[in-house]
């Protein structure tokens, strides 16, 4: 590589002499190398070290060194798969853009998308086994599908997706195992022929030019008979993937059925924005429900019982698959959604979040997570809804929020609340500024202690800067409604391990991020009035949300620690910010000191202080932080850079 290429302000060590572009440089001169994303490079002499903005770093074997020397890469087999795979279909692509085969292209674009996104779950090396399994059938089978409709050969696999060998598998065992293997990318092609078809229904010219689309909803009416007050909890849902698109859009509704504030009778009105192209071909698409009473611990308790407790109530779900994808374009038409009242016999010994459904057919079992229960409601033909459900009006408008203002301003106002999707859009413009983060509060594991019965566990969540002051407003549990300070879950009566799967959205400045951590005590709640104002916080747990090399915390689910000791001890950060958040942090600094840290800090320690577990999942939707440990080191010496190339330049 050329010297001009490396300048003299470079100076690296050099580990071994293969590395990967991650670049792409065009040479403008004879002694320069072009360099394509993903090139494997083999320097074999080197002058004033390397250039860190071109090549990247390979882990790789080689064999007989010098100049018939053999390189494989550490790499998994299916890491490497994947990556020949892309590279064979990014030239395909490039040809389908020349030929304006625009249909092909998006095709292609979603799958090569989703191989990414895939593969970067699988070099991160933090899946489980049972979850890399699974992840790899759902690799290899859109491999296959890619291959067959791009006219590709097809790879023949055995059950558990590895590539068969010819030479120790007979003819026969290969040919099923391809007979098998057509027949089942035959039917998801034809599965995709038949979604294609449902698409080409829209025929609206606006369609074709959109890269963002915007979902309005217009909330009708409720009509259950609750008798207390309620909280309806609106989001998108993925059947399918068993995943929540977009964060909740909330309306609290009162005990007289009417909403809890008069002004917003009649005007109860959100748009679910930044869906891209790729939500409007999932193969299903569900708005979700879900109701939460909030009052007494049991409806027939009376006044001198707790009041104020958020307890589950029902679900109520809806298929838009075919409002998504344009078969239905009416913003007048009134849709009923049936609501599902909870069992009561049956949620107190359920680990979900809410909600079991009043169906006999489909029992609800004691280890199913919530996905689990909205599947199953989303399975159900017959619902006994007892007239009780929700009215809303939906229509699908393209464009982001400030077009869909401006195109749609009969339907879309500055008063419409805006739900986000929990994700970017295709196109992140200018001017989008954000700085979101979703935590969803999973599942604990308290221990009853002195008590006979389990504990109704109470998680209060609130966002505290290093000093230990409270970041007023900055938890926001659905769009719709200001942010607030402390964030209370629902609570399970008497379960050991409850299941909560809620999302709320933290939203803080940027420049605060860096001194914030997320705060959670855990409180036991009596239904006896007299009994819970004597109840404390018998744990607490924390989580920082910048870690230490200046990256954000990483997606993905966290398992923190539940500490015990004196209350005033957990509301005082400067005591527990220096001990270790999550289970991960405390294994890595337990191994060097070989010290338990569970007794520092002033903590009590009890010998049921490691019985108890708390997970949380947190994603991070920002246009200014960074989760690249490498992103952001670039960005901390960026001006040093940029003074060094200019002094570079003028000397």
């Amino acid at each position: 590589i050329h010297q001009w290429l490396v300048p003299s302000w470079f100076c690296f060590v050099l580990f071994s002499p293969h590395f990967s572009a991650i670049y792409n440089y065009e040479a403008v001169q004879d002694v320069e190398l072009s360099l394509q994303v993903g090139d494997t490079v083999h320097i074999l002499e080197m002058y004033e070290g390397r250039c860190k903005t071109y090549i990247h770093l390979k882990e790789a074997i080689v064999k007989d060194r010098g100049q018939h020397e053999t390189v494989i890469p550490s790499e998994l087999p299916l890491g490497q798969e994947l990556t020949a795979t892309l590279r064979e279909w990014a030239v395909i692509w490039h040809r389908l853009y020349v030929n304006n085969k625009t249909t092909q292209f998006r095709h292609v674009q979603q799958l090569t998308y989703s191989l990414i996104e895939w593969r970067s779950q699988i070099l991160s090396g933090t899946l489980p086994k049972d979850e890399l399994a699974e992840l790899k059938k759902k690799v290899t089978a859109k491999i296959d599908y890619g291959n067959r409709i791009l006219g590709l050969d097809l790879v023949v696999r055995d059950d558990n997706g590895n590539i068969l060998d010819p030479d120790e598998t007979s003819t026969i065992s290969l040919f099923k195992a391809h007979e098998t293997a057509s027949k089942r990318i035959d039917e998801r092609i034809q599965e995709e022929k038949s979604l294609q078809q449902s698409l080409d229904l829209r025929g609206q010219p606006i369609f074709n030019s959109t890269h963002t689309y915007s979902l309005y909803v217009n909330f009708k009416n409720f009509v259950c008979n609750i008798g207390e007050d309620a909280e309806l909890l609106m989001s998108l849902y993925d059947p399918d993937l068993s995943k929540f698109i977009s964060e909740n859009y909330l309306v609290r509704w009162g005990s007289n059925g009417m909403p809890k504030e008069i002004e917003k009778l009649n005007n109860l009105q959100a748009v679910f924005t930044d869906l891209s192209s790729s939500d409007l071909i999932r193969p299903r698409i569900s708005l979700v429900c879900q109701i939460v009473r909030v009052g007494h611990m049991e409806l027939k308790d009376g006044k001198k019982h707790t009041c104020g407790l958020r307890r589950p109530f029902g679900v109520a779900v809806m298929d838009i698959t075919d409002i998504i994808h344009g078969k239905v374009d009416d913003e007048e038409k009134q849709h009923f959604i049936p609501f599902q009242q909870i069992a009561m016999e049956t949620y107190i010994r359920q680990r979900q979040l809410i909600m079991s459904p009043l169906i006999t057919s489909h029992v609800i079992g004691e280890n199913e997570p919530l996905t689990s229960v909205f599947n199953k409601v989303i399975a159900a033909k017959e619902v006994n809804h007892k007239g009780q459900g929700l009215w809303v009006s939906l229509k699908l408008l393209p464009g982001d929020l400030a077009q869909v203002q401006k195109d749609f301003s009969h339907l879309v106002d500055r008063s419409t609340a805006v739900a986000r999707k929990m994700g970017f859009p295709e196109i992140i413009l200018p001017g989008d500024v954000r700085n979101d983060i979703y935590v969803t509060l999973i599942q604990g594991e308290f221990d009853k202690g002195k008590k006979k019965t389990p504990k109704n566990v109470e998680v209060t969540m609130s966002v505290h800067d290093e000093d230990g002051n409270l970041q007023e407003k900055a938890i926001h549990p659905g769009a719709g409604y200001e942010g607030v300070s402390e964030y209370k879950s629902v609570v399970y009566y008497q379960v050991k391990q409850p299941c909560w799967y809620e999302t709320v959205k933290v939203a803080i400045a940027i420049e605060e991020v860096s001194r914030c951590h997320l705060r959670f005590t855990f409180r036991h709640r009596s239904s006896q009035e007299s009994r819970d104002r004597s109840e404390r916080a018998f744990g607490m747990g924390f989580v920082k949300l910048m870690n230490a090399d200046g990256t954000t915390l990483q997606d993905g689910k966290h398992n923190l620690i539940v500490y015990k000791g004196d209350n005033k001890k957990m509301e005082d950060a400067k005591s527990y910010l220096t001990l270790p958040c999550t289970k991960t942090e405390m294994e890595e600094k337990e191994a060097p000191s070989g010290k338990n840290l569970h007794s520092l800090a002033n903590f009590t320690p009890t010998k049921d202080s490691t019985k108890d577990s708390f997970q949380i999942a947190t994603v991070i939707c920002s246009t200014k932080l960074t989760q690249n440990g490498r992103a952001s080191s670039l960005g901390t010496c960026a001006p040093h850079l940029i003074r060094g190339i200019y002094q570079n330049y003028r000397s």
